[in-house]
This record gives structure tokens, C-alpha cells and sequence, in this order.
């Protein structure tokens, strides 16, 4: 078996950062806690955060912009 030696790189985000993924949980959305140095809201759309377009039903977003 061979292992890797090699660090993952972390990204760094600039403050102001926004970033949006969905929010796939079994769990209240509202349980979600940020990573260290971003804030978070969760929102419900209708309408993809990024492209713009309709969705079929409204899901779960999870907003965070970094401190």
C-alpha cells in the first residue's frame, strides 16, 4: 500500500469572501456552525444563488462570507 506524503494545499480567502453551497443535510439547516473566520446564513431559494436560474422545488442554501 502506498501512502502519500504530500500536503493538501489549503485555500485562503481574501476577507469579504462569499461563498454558497447547498445545503444537502439530514439536519435542521439551522444547526449549521461555520468554519473558524466565516459567518453563516441559511436561505431558502427558488432560484440557483449562482446561475441564476429557477429550481424545480426550493432547497436549503448555506451563505458564508469570510470575516
Amino acid at each position: 500500500m502506498r501512502t502519500r506524503k504530500t500536503k493538501r494545499m489549503a485555500a485562503e480567502y481574501a476577507p469579504g469572501t462569499v461563498r454558497v453551497r447547498r445545503w444537502y443535510g439530514l439536519d435542521d439547516v439551522r444547526g449549521y456552525v461555520p468554519p473558524r473566520g466565516w459567518t453563516a446564513v441559511a436561505e431558502l431559494l427558488d432560484v440557483h444563488p449562482i446561475s441564476g436560474r429557477t429550481l424545480e422545488e426550493s432547497v436549503w442554501w448555506i451563505v458564508e462570507t469570510r470575516r
